[in-house]
């Protein structure tokens, strides 16, 4: 490889630090050079200080950024990058080994200002998957498919050029959600490319449970969702808001899923349909609860 440019990584994290520990590890072992990369941590709550012992290898720094979200702080992981390309991911990902390099080589063609990276999702037992696990197996992390469909990528495998952020901007901190969407908005609005990187591959832990299926979709309806009850627009967008949920949720989702998607057993759909109509029933409560004054979930 001779294009072998400075890369800075950057990973925001909160009250993560187990699984951050892993990530580390791999970040550690890649195969690009490590004169020639950086990994900012950026810790999302500077009164949870890192556990005791809690060593960095020597291009590794953990910074704090006390303004809440991810976003912002990204932004100060951003302020501190010297590098001339920049990676995103996050501290519950594992990064395979060639991660960065392969990211580098399809730089270095000198045609790519964007890679959205493929996501594997790890199952605790790939044989037997919970009903979370199911639903994560058809809905979350297609990467290919944000890149044709949406012509964006989430941040949990992200890498563009550094000169992408002089023009563009940084990530809007205020949202909480979301705004890996936005900011590919503004870039591609500004004219930058996105390609699919097949072999820029990152792992990442499905979510098994319902508590974290639960706290994950609440943080993110929160952080996407806009409550406003001070006109009369606003009082009819609400009110409408339940009946649309239940029929995007429930009847929608659910008819595509029996019709569409193949890799699933009858049984299996059934279940991932469970899952639909428990989200329905997680979201109502709480778009209640904000609608009237209620703290977003962090």
């Amino acid at each position: 490889m001779t294009y072998q440019p400075f890369v800075s990584v950057i990973i925001p994290t909160y009250h993560d630090w187990a699984r951050l520990s892993l990530c580390i590890n791999a970040l550690n072992n890649q195969t690009y050079p490590n004169d020639k990369y950086e990994v900012i941590m950026i810790n999302n709550d500077p009164r949870d200080e890192a556990p005791a012992g809690y060593t960095l290898p020597a291009n590794f720094k953990l910074i704090s950024e006390g303004k809440p979200g991810s976003y912002a702080a990204r932004n100060a992981g951003l302020a501190l990058a010297k590098g001339e390309l920049i990676g995103f991911t996050d501290s519950d990902c594992i990064p395979h080994p060639t991660w960065i390099e392969n990211a580098v080589s399809m730089f270095g063609t000198g045609e790519v200002d964007r890679i959205a990276g493929k996501i594997e999702l790890i199952y605790k037992d790939v044989n037997d998957k919970t009903w979370v696990e199911l639903y994560e197996s058809i809905y979350s992390f297609n990467q290919k498919k944000a890149v044709a469909v949406l012509k964006a990528s989430v941040t949990a495998n992200l890498f563009s050029r550094k000169a992408l952020f002089d023009k563009v901007g940084g990530f809007d901190a205020s949202k909480k959600s979301g705004e890996d969407i936005g900011w590919n908005r503004r870039a591609n609005a500004a004219g930058f490319n996105l390609v699919y990187g097949d072999k820029v591959v990152i792992n990442h832990p499905a979510r098994s449970t319902f508590k974290e299926f639960r706290n994950q979709k609440l943080r993110e309806f929160g952080g996407k969702k806009e409550f406003k009850l001070n006109s009369l627009k606003g009082i009819v967008k609400n009110a409408l808001f339940i009946p649309y949920l239940f029929y995007n949720l429930v009847i929608s989702k659910t008819i595509v899923l029996f019709s569409q998607v193949k890799q699933l057993s009858v049984l299996e759909k059934v279940k991932v349909a469970g899952v639909h109509l428990y989200l329905y029933l997680i979201i109502v409560p709480e778009f209640i609860r904000l609608l009237f004054g209620g703290e977003r979930v962090r």
